[in-house]
């Protein structure tokens, strides 16, 4: 039970970083952000697409996997993105936001059963 509630902790974590530094891009605080994330690359936006898209395929993969264990996982989620909004300064934003491709699919290949951790 701890393994599903550290990996979709992290997966809140991801996107609660991703819709922080979108929110970034378009707000005065672009001071704060690197040139990468302000450069509208398209990597910048495919890694701020898979972040934001992880939430909905780890409500799926509960739903299809557990059941009513569903509504854990919204409030686990939750959590993730409470933690990463208010705890997280946005200058350790700019280098983590790098880090959530690999960890997201290190979490779904785990939860999708390609791979143990």
């Amino acid at each position: 039970m701890g393994f599903y509630f550290v990996c979709y902790l992290i997966v809140g974590l991801c996107f609660g970083i991703a819709g922080t530094i979108h929110l970034c891009r378009q707000d005065e605080r672009r001071t704060q952000l690197s040139f990468f994330w302000l450069n509208p690359s398209p990597l910048a936006s495919l890694i701020i697409l898979f972040a934001s898209i992880a939430p909905a395929l780890s409500l799926v993969t509960s739903l299809i996997q557990g059941g009513l264990w569903v509504f854990a996982t919204l409030f686990e989620l939750a959590l993730g993105a409470i933690v990463a909004r208010f705890f997280i300064p946005v200058s350790a934003m700019n280098g983590l936001l790098f880090l959530s491709p690999v960890a997201l699919i290190i979490i779904f290949g785990a939860l999708w059963g390609f791979w143990y951790i």
